[in-house]
């Protein structure tokens, strides 16, 4: 399933705004995204309806991620992204109106990369003032644990973790038996390992006691013995 810009667009005109405080922050509905975190300017969310791997060659690829975001700004922040506009001569239409952005991430789970391939800032309305395409390359691991990119990002894949057969199935709904049976194993041993420490590191010894047990039975323990 490839990210679909249009149908995120519809969601995200399901967003309230207060009629009575032209000013205040829009309210997200979060059965369609989630909120992760707030800094001082900006509300983190990413859209848990439309979260998916990604396709290669056909197949689902579960090592990539692709994770609408949306990001709502404080009046503070939109004054200093308008700032900035002004400072480098860009063109100010409609930003006066700016109330956050929305982006297309990829993130690469095996090297725990994120890549920031779409940017739009958005209106009230939802319509794109400028859509960029940065293709930013974020080492996740190598941003600072405070980072609010990094717990951002860090949460996304925890969601992601969670829902490896919803997020699979999302992608593609003919994934074979074999495959889902798999994944939800997987899915289920991150949940215990996340949830239930104890029990995973019991599970986990008594997997290592089986393997050794079925090593020696094999005789390919062959201790060498002395006359």
């Amino acid at each position: 399933m490839r990210f679909n810009r249009v149908v995120m667009l519809a969601a995200a005109a399901m967003l309230c705004f207060s009629a009575l405080c032209a000013e205040a922050a829009p309210r997200v509905d979060t059965n369609i995204f989630k909120w992760v975190q707030s800094s001082s300017r900006i509300n983190y969310f990413f859209n848990q309806e439309q979260i998916c791997f990604k396709v290669k060659d056909g197949q689902v690829d579960t090592s990539t991620l692709i994770v609408p975001v949306l990001k709502t700004y404080d009046d503070v922040q939109i004054k200093d992204n308008v700032s900035k506009r002004r400072w480098h001569m860009k063109s100010l239409e409609g930003f006066e109106d700016l109330i956050g952005n929305t982006e297309y991430i990829e993130i690469d789970l095996a090297a725990s990369k994120a890549l920031v391939v779409e940017l739009d800032y958005i209106d009230s309305t939802w319509y794109p003032l400028e859509r960029t395409f940065p293709r930013q390359e974020v080492d996740i691991e190598g941003l600072s644990d405070k980072s609010y990119d990094k717990q951002f990002y860090t949460a996304i894949i925890d969601y992601a973790s969670r829902h490896l057969l919803e997020l699979a199935l999302r992608t593609r709904s003919d994934i074979s038996p074999d495959m889902q049976a798999e994944l939800q194993k997987k899915q289920e041993l991150y949940i215990m390992e996340k949830d239930e420490p104890e029990k995973f590191a019991a599970l986990n010894s008594e997997k290592e006691k089986k393997a050794k047990k079925e090593t020696s039975n094999n005789g390919r323990y062959n201790p060498i013995i002395r006359k």
